[in-house]
Order: structure tokens, then sequence, then C-alpha cells
């Protein structure tokens, strides 16, 4: 990686960091108490391309998808706790952090390419009878995270769409 590369990634992942931790926490969560072997992980690598949990392959479609998934509900349950501790805080000198951390969380929640590369290979090995639902779960979720870096992309919106829930009148 070149010295600029290094500096935007320890940039970016200083500014991300919240959510970066609390995604790939989940990962690793979902991976023990789902029994996964967890070999290792490195949740702030500000000097590497990202950050990971190194675990044993999942063959199993409703493992692999949980594992996947994890990030998008528990950043989502933090973030919407950051936002709304947000709003019940407003004009504080607390206010921009919980924004900041919920921003992050939010922005992070959706799994990475590398997150959905087995989803597919798992639904297509579930019985024939379960296999169109597998796969009718799989393959969507692989084409929307197709595009590395995509994820950012639908986060940043998430984020937005988020607060507005929760900061709306009534919410």
């Amino acid at each position: 990686m070149s010295h600029v590369a290094t500096g935007a990634n320890i940039v970016v992942t200083a500014l991300l960091a919240p959510g970066i931790v609390a995604h790939e926490f989940a990962h690793e969560l979902a991976c023990r108490l789902l029994g996964v072997p967890v070999h290792g992980s490195a949740y702030l690598n500000p000097l590497a391309s990202d950050a990971y949990v190194d675990h044993e392959p999942i063959e199993s479609f409703p493992a692999d998808t949980a594992v996947a998934l994890a990030p998008l509900v528990v950043n989502t349950t933090l973030a919407l706790a950051a936002f709304v501790g947000a709003v019940a805080l407003a004009g504080t000198p607390v206010w921009p952090l919980l924004v900041w951390v919920g921003g992050t969380l939010a922005l992070t929640a959706f799994p990475s390419h590398s997150d959905t590369a087995s989803m597919v290979e798992t639904a297509r090995a579930l019985p024939t009878v379960a296999r169109p639902f597998g796969l009718l779960v799989a393959v969507p979720v692989r084409l929307a995270t197709a595009i590395p870096g995509v994820s950012g992309f639908y986060g940043f919106f998430y984020a937005l769409w988020l607060y507005a829930m929760v900061a709306r009148p009534g919410g």
C-alpha cells in the first residue's frame, strides 16, 4: 500500500472507527453464537486495506446468512440508540458526538462484498425444496454488494434515513 493510500486509510479508519468495530464484532459474535470457529480478527487495522474476522468456512446457508447480515442488525440497533440519544440531547455538547457515532454505525451496517461471498454457494447446497428460497435471499444480497465499496454508498443514505426517522416530529 502506498504512503498516500496508507494515510487515507488511517483517516477513514479513525473517522469510521465505531462503525467498523461494531461491524466486525457483529460478525464475530454471530460466528461464536453459531459455533463457527474464529481464528483471529482485526477490528481496526488502519495500515491494511480492511478489517476482518477470520473464521472457518461456513457450509450452512442459515449460518452463512446470519454471519453476513449480523452487522445490519447490530449496527442498526446501535445507530438507532445513538440517534435517539442525539435527538434527546439536541443542543447539548454531546449531540455532535452521538450523531457521529450513530452515523458511523449506520454507514457501516451493510455487508461488504467479501461478507456475502459464499452466500449463493451455500444457498445452492440447500436441499432441493429449500434451494429456491435460499437463492431468493442470497442472489439479491450478493448482487447488492457486487461492487466493492457500494455498501458505504448504501450506508450513507441509510444513516440519513435512520436519523430522519428518529428525529421527525412524533418519531
